[in-house]
C-alpha cells in the first residue's frame, strides 16, 4: 500500500488515473509535497450558472480537492480520509477558459482529525476563493 504522498506523486506523474470528478471539473495535480498540493483548474462553459457566471460549486469542488489533497499527503499507508466540514468563501468571479491554481495546505494533523486551508488564485496570485476544511482520518 502507498502512503498518501506516494499516491499523489503517482497521480501527478500520470501513473494513477485521475478520478472521474477530475473530468467533470478539469483539474490537474501539478505539485505535491508533505502538507501541500497545487491543482491547475480551468472552468469552461459547462461550469456556468444560469446567470452566466462560473458556478460556486466549481470553487467548492476545486477547494475540496485541494484541501483534501493536503490532508491526503500526510497520511500513512492503509489510511483514508473523509471531508466533515468545508467552509468556502468566493470573493471575485472566475472566468471561463482561464487557468487558476487551487492550493491546499496543512494546518494541523491530529490523531483523528486533519485541518487544512486552501485558496484559488490566478497567475498573478490574486485570490478568487478560499476555504478551510476538516477531515476525519479513516483507518482501514
Amino acid at each position: 500500500m502507498q502512503t498518501g504522498l506516494e499516491f499523489l506523486t503517482a497521480l501527478k506523474q500520470g501513473e494513477v488515473d485521475a478520478s472521474p470528478m477530475a473530468h467533470t471539473l478539469p483539474m490537474v495535480l501539478i505539485e505535491a509535497s508533505e502538507g501541500k498540493v497545487v491543482y491547475r483548474v480551468t472552468p469552461n462553459k459547462s461550469h456556468l450558472n444560469v446567470q452566466g457566471g462560473v458556478h460556486g460549486g466549481f470553487c467548492a469542488t476545486a477547494l475540496d480537492t485541494s484541501t483534501g489533497g493536503a490532508a491526503h499527503s500526510v497520511l500513512g499507508s492503509n489510511t483514508g480520509y473523509g471531508t466533515i466540514d468545508l467552509n468556502v468563501k468566493m470573493i471575485r468571479p472566475m472566468q471561463i477558459d482561464t487557468a487558476y491554481y487551487a492550493h491546499g495546505e496543512l494546518i494541523n494533523a491530529g490523531r483523528n482529525i486533519i485541518t487544512t486551508e486552501g485558496k484559488i488564485v490566478d497567475d498573478q496570485g490574486k485570490i478568487y476563493a478560499f476555504a478551510s476544511a476538516t477531515f476525519m482520518i479513516i483507518r482501514r
